[in-house]
């Protein structure tokens, strides 16, 4: 797997043989990057559920100024650490290993805020609505805030998020991309 654009073009991610995993592909990547346009520049990113961190790593690479992956598997929160190193961005970036609705109330917890939310649970399980009904969330979100959602295009579309609006949807293949914004 390999980052699309920006200064990290064509670098190789490590790629892992755990079944459970499933990386944004580069085509799913490259159309949300395209939608997203500027609004990457300078981002504070967060990715709760970061499996390889592709989106984090690509945020990064075009622009984004920090992101927040989110991993709940030792091994893969290591990789990711090892994957910013080779980067040179391990500065840029923080990795918490737990879940991500233990992840969301830290965070809120703390203060922190986001440009950019990066949304992709395995497939077929309820995370996206268990993360989205959580009040602390929405908090993490700034005012211009968006959260993008990739998920089976197969189930149904994502959960109504209260206070956002669905700006866009489109299907690549078995996956869909929806991108809220606040209203």
């Amino acid at each position: 797997m390999r980052i699309v654009a920006g200064r990290f073009k064509g670098a190789r991610l490590p790629t892992s043989r755990d079944k459970g995993l499933r990386p944004t592909t580069e085509r799913v990547r490259e159309a949300v990057f395209s939608s997203l346009g500027a609004v990457v520049i300078r981002a504070r990113v967060l990715e709760p559920f970061a499996g390889t961190g592709a989106f984090g790593f690509e945020a990064l690479s075009r622009g984004a100024e920090t992101v927040v992956f989110v991993e709940n598997a030792p091994d893969r929160a290591r990789s990711l650490i090892r994957a910013a190193e080779s980067l040179g961005v391990e500065r840029s970036i923080r990795v918490l290993n737990m879940d991500a609705v233990a992840a969301v109330a830290r965070l809120a917890a703390q203060g922190d805020r986001f440009e950019i939310v990066f949304l992709d649970p395995p497939y077929e399980s309820e995370w996206i609505a268990e993360v989205c009904a959580r009040d602390d969330f929405v908090g993490l979100l700034q005012d211009e805030g968006i959260v993008v959602i990739e998920s089976d295009a197969r189930g149904p579309e994502s959960p109504p998020l209260k206070g956002f609006r669905k700006t866009f949807s489109r299907r690549y293949g078995g996956t869909r991309v929806e991108m809220l914004e606040r209203e």
